[in-house]
Formats: C-alpha cells, sequence, structure tokens
C-alpha cells in the first residue's frame, strides 16, 4: 500500500504518561485515549512511513483497517490528511452520465474526460441520453463514449440505474452532465478505496461559474458542495451522505443496495447513501478529486430547486426513520443560549445576570477535570476554549432555527415587535459565521439577501412536502450530550 501521509490537526497534541497514550485538543477540549500500536502508527506516519512498512515491522495488522482509523481520526479532528499516494495499479472504472436536453454541457463533460490524468483504455464511458429532443447518439463519433437512448423520459435515477447494468467495470463513477471533472478527478479519489469497508466515495464540488453574484455565493454555499473537511462515516442514525453529481462507488456495493431508488426525482442520493451505509458499508467523502458544476444562474430557478430539496425531505425520513437531525447539546451554552434570547424577546437584561455563574463553574470544573488528567491549562487558554464552545453552539442552534423555523419565528413579533431583536441575532449569528467561514467573493450584505431567500425557499419546501406526505418527520431532532 502506498504511503498516506497524516499529521496532527491544529491545536492537537499528543501525549505519552506513565504509559497512557492520548491525543488531546484545546479547542475544543477533549481527550482522546489511544492503545499504544495506535499512538505509535500515527508517530510512524508523521515521520513519513507508510501503512505497509509499518505492517511489516507489525506482522498481524491489517493495512486497510488502519488507514480506516486514520481517516476516522481524521474525520473527527485530531488529524490532517497531507498527501494522497499514486496508484500502483489502475482500476477499470467506468463513468455514468445521465442527459436529457444538455448537449453542450455533456460535450464540454466529456471533453473534460479525455484530459484525464488516467489511462483511456481503463475507462469506459456511457452517456444515458434521458429521450432528449436533441440528437445524442452522433457525440459517439466524436468521443470515446458509448450512448444509450431511452425511448422514454424516466429520470436520472433511473438513467444511472440503467448505465450501470450496462458497463462492465468493478468501480462505477457517476457525474452529472453539467459537470466538468478536474485532470486528476479519478486519480486522487481511487486510492481511498484501499481502506477497509469503503464502498462508496464522494468528491468535491465547486462552482463553474464565477461571473454574477449568484455565481458567486453557489460557488460556496451550494448544496452541492460537502465542505473542506474529510467525512467518513459507516452505519449510525446520523444522515450523511453525498451527491451523485461527484460519486464513485464499487459495483458490489452499488448491487447489494439495489442501485438507486427509480421512482425518487429528488433526493435520490440521499436514499442511496442512507443505504449504503445501513448495508454495512462506509461511506467517505474527501474534499479532494474536484468537478465543477454549472449551478443554475437565475435566482428564481436556484429558490425552485432549494424548494425541491425541502420537499424530499418527508419522503427521506418517512422511509428512514432511524435516520435523525442529530444536535449536540451542553448544558452551560444552553443555558447561556436561553438567558440571552430571554434578554432580547423580554428586553430585560435581568438574565444576564446567571451568565457569569454558569461561566464559571464551568470554568471550575474543566480545570478541575484538566489537573485529574495531568494537563493543566493556563485560565485564558481554557476560557478561550469555553467562549469557542459557546460560540459553536449559537451557531448551530441558530442555523437550524433560521433553516427550518425561521417564518414562524417572525409570527409573534406581529405581538411582541422585540421577538423580532432575537430572529435578527440568530440570523446575524449564524450568517456571519458562514460568512467568514464560506469566505464568498461578495460583500456581507450581498450574502445575507441570498442565505436568506436561500433557507426561506428550503423551509417552505420542508413544510409542503411534509404536508403532502402527511408526515412530519423532518422536524423531529435526536438531541444528544455533548
Amino acid at each position: 500500500m502506498n504511503s498516506f501521509g497524516f499529521s496532527l490537526a491544529e491545536n492537537i497534541y499528543m501525549r505519552e504518561e506513565l504509559g497512557n497514550y492520548s491525543l488531546y485538543s484545546r479547542f475544543p477540549l477533549r481527550i482522546l485515549r489511544l492503545n499504544q500500536t495506535l499512538y505509535t502508527l500515527i508517530k510512524f506516519t508523521q515521520r513519513g512511513g507508510s501503512l505497509a512498512e509499518f505492517v511489516t515491522q507489525n506482522p498481524g495488522l491489517n493495512p486497510g483497517n488502519l488507514l480506516r482509523i486514520l481517516l476516522s481520526l481524521t474525520s473527527r479532528g485530531y488529524l490532517k490528511l497531507d498527501t494522497i499516494p499514486p496508484l500502483e495499479e489502475y482500476p477499470d472504472v467506468s463513468v455514468v452520465i445521465p442527459v436529457k436536453d444538455q448537449f453542450e454541457d455533456v460535450v464540454a463533460c466529456l471533453e473534460a474526460l479525455e484530459e484525464l490524468d488516467y489511462p483511456q483504455e481503463k475507462l469506459e464511458i456511457v452517456v444515458v441520453d434521458d429521450h432528449s429532443k436533441m440528437e445524442i447518439s452522433r457525440l459517439e463519433t466524436s468521443f470515446n463514449a458509448r450512448v444509450i437512448r431511452q425511448e422514454i423520459t424516466r429520470g436520472p435515477a433511473f438513467s444511472r440505474n440503467f448505465g450501470a447494468s450496462a458497463t462492465r467495470a468493478g468501480i462505477l463513477a457517476f457525474l452529472d452532465a453539467d459537470c466538468v471533472p478536474d485532470e486528476d478527478w479519478l486519480s486522487e479519489l481511487l486510492p481511498f478505496f484501499q481502506a477497509t469497508s469503503v464502498g462508496a466515495i464522494g468528491g468535491y464540488i465547486e462552482g463553474y461559474y464565477q461571473e454574477t453574484l449568484l455565481d458567486r455565493y453557489e460557488g460556496v454555499a451550494s448544496s452541492l458542495n460537502m465542505g473542506n473537511r474529510l467525512i467518513l462515516e459507516g452505519k449510525s442514525d446520523n444522515s450523511f451522505y453525498v451527491p451523485t453529481a461527484n460519486l464513485l462507488v464499487t459495483r458490489e456495493a452499488f448491487h447489494k443496495c439495489g442501485g438507486l431508488e427509480e421512482d425518487m426525482r429528488i433526493g435520490e442520493d440521499v436514499d442511496f447513501c442512507w443505504r449504503l451505509r445501513d448495508s454495512g458499508y462506509s461511506l467517505l467523502y474527501v474534499p479532494r478529486g474536484t468537478v465543477a458544476h454549472k449551478h443554475r444562474g437565475e435566482l428564481d430557478r436556484m429558490l425552485k430547486r432549494r424548494g425541491e430539496y425541502g420537499t424530499s425531505e418527508a419522503v427521506l425520513y418517512r422511509n428512514h426513520r432511524d435516520k435523525k437531525k442529530i444536535f449536540n447539546v451542553s448544558v452551560y451554552p444552553l443555558l447561556v443560549f436561553l438567558a440571552l434570547a430571554v434578554v432580547l424577546v423580554m428586553l430585560n437584561p435581568y438574565p444576564l445576570c446567571a451568565v457569569p455563574p454558569v461561566f464559571l463553574f464551568e470554568l471550575w470544573r474543566k480545570s478541575v477535570t484538566l489537573k485529574k488528567h495531568r494537563m493543566p491549562l493556563p485560565a485564558g487558554k481554557i476560557t478561550y476554549s469555553i467562549l469557542r464552545t459557546y460560540l459553536s453552539f449559537f451557531y448551530f442552534a441558530s442555523f437550524h432555527l433560521i433553516r427550518y423555523y425561521l417564518i414562524l419565528l417572525l409570527i409573534p413579533g406581529f405581538f411582541l415587535h422585540s421577538f423580532w431583536l432575537f430572529d435578527a441575532w440568530i440570523l446575524l449569528l449564524a450568517s456571519l459565521v458562514d460568512y467568514f467561514t464560506k469566505k464568498p467573493d461578495l460583500l456581507y450584505p450581498v450574502f445575507l439577501f441570498f442565505y436568506l431567500a436561500e433557507h426561506l425557499a428550503y423551509q417552505v419546501g420542508v413544510f409542503w412536502g411534509c404536508w403532502k406526505q402527511k408526515y412530519f418527520g423532518s422536524y423531529l431532532v435526536s438531541f444528544r450530550r455533548a
């Protein structure tokens, strides 16, 4: 196995004392106990050693299992992925592209596939024409691609299944017709299949256009953009998924899961990823292997699509009742958040009197815990860590309220105007954090306009979908102690 390069993430430290091994983080404060083998492995990889070399020195270990553990630690924020090894062997890959009336888009996609840093003889490209009005089959004369035409329109899920059934490779790679892959698209994603149980991998999706204000907003805030953090999830009740606009999946996993749900026109990628994880496979998202997506350039089309995404939630959560929106709750940030909410709604400063005792008690409690683990920190660093933890909780609480309940939260303001102060507070908090995190090439007021419009469109879609399905599971939240 070639070498993946890992290093400690920012503010993560390794510690060994009296035969006890751990990773600890200052922001937020947390400690992860390690066994000696894992501690030695992390040190070994930091010095540039490969997993194959480590297994040679420690017979009986499985390199695929070790890689999965390192990826899991990366997903949890303890490690940082630095390098991806080059492929030693090039597996056969079948690229499946559904298309309907997007001739120029699919031409650009196929042109990019010809420029891949990957042996063309190892690629099988299948374009599934979902009964387009224009003639798509003539692409076969210009590109190394096979075009399969359907006589009636069946939708993207059916097209992907149909295309997959007509291919032979062990790896299926799905693209949208309006996506343009980078030349290292496959070479950056395929090495991760070396990790044990990984059945599917999603890559980074960026915006293709950057001309208009909406283009620049979609470039960082599109629902296809899964962010810059590596995520690895197996079977669990959380709602993690990756879009089929940039998805690689083993043929074995694809068939075991039964492919995509052909009756679904929206949310079929979410449904597939959840079934894949429930089948025992791990789903990995890596912010590499980039494809550029041609987002909808008109505001009304973008908002309509966001609303359609919202309507899919009811079907998804009805069909997967084990999946939950997980909300990690810590008692002390919750108490401070509620105190600030009461101050704004009631225009009464007295609840602020509860904030210092709560904060000081948590400061004392964390100081005692750190001393118990023989990792004392200065009070200033502990205070900073607590403040960051509070801000993180405030953001997630505000984002959830804005995403699903903003319209409802506006109604009390007509009877008690000060309630709108609370609405403005959570909107500004969530939008400012996203603005400085995503770093769009936009002025904040412009970003806020699109941000607010998008969330309103999505929550209208969620409610309408729940109303049509007579199932309101989209609003159920599973609270977990942080």
